[in-house]
């Protein structure tokens, strides 16, 4: 049941990411609750709880918790064709048509060397070790449920979705209000069906 996972720590998430048709992006997340057995979320209403092996090819998302860079480029915010444009003149300087020559050397593209790296905060760490406290899902069922965490976290998963959108894997809300800007407001919550509200 359901229930039998509410209060138990997620204590790691291991996916595998793939591809189908040429053009879809895969991704099946496993769950380890207690550094003791593996589960997936269910599709839509929950009728039970399994209990799985996760795929081999499966890895951690929790290998590396540090920030996350991100660098800034084209400080002058030139378009493609601009930039082009300089890089093909600096080519023809002679000086790096000598090193061409000489040494078959390519002068990189100045404008796309970071000019300044700036560091967000990796949440993926507001995840782990936190216990399932509730289960929600949408009244289609045509997607995955969606746990609440202790902390006020809500994780989920799409399984599917086209190559290059970035939209297939964990999905993770810092709040109720951030779900619902994506999900809307139709949620269902088994705390309150079994507590008959």
């Amino acid at each position: 049941m359901i229930k039998d996972i509410f209060g138990k720590p997620i204590t790691d998430i291991r996916c595998k990411f793939g591809m189908q048709d040429g053009w879809l992006e895969t991704v099946e997340c496993f769950f380890e609750l207690e550094n003791n057995f593996y589960i997936q979320i269910p599709y839509g209403y929950p009728h039970g709880i399994w209990i799985v092996e996760p795929d081999t090819e499966a890895e951690s998302i929790f290998n590396d918790l540090s920030d996350i860079p991100i660098y800034h480029i084209n400080k002058e915010e030139k378009s493609i064709s601009e930039v082009i444009k300089l890089h093909n003149k600096r080519k023809q300087n002679i000086f790096n048509r000598l090193r061409k020559a000489l040494f078959n050397y390519e002068p990189p593209i100045k404008e796309y060397k970071p000019y300044k790296v700036e560091y967000h905060e990796n949440k993926l760490k507001y995840l782990i070790n936190r216990t399932i406290v509730d289960y929600l899902w949408e009244n289609d069922n045509t997607e995955k449920g969606i746990f609440e965490l202790d902390n006020g976290y809500f994780i989920t998963e799409r399984y599917m979705a086209p190559h290059g959108t970035g939209a297939a894997g964990l999905h993770y809300y810092d709040s109720l209000n951030s779900l619902k800007e994506e999900k809307g407001e139709n949620l269902k919550r088994y705390s309150e069906l079994i507590n008959g509200n």
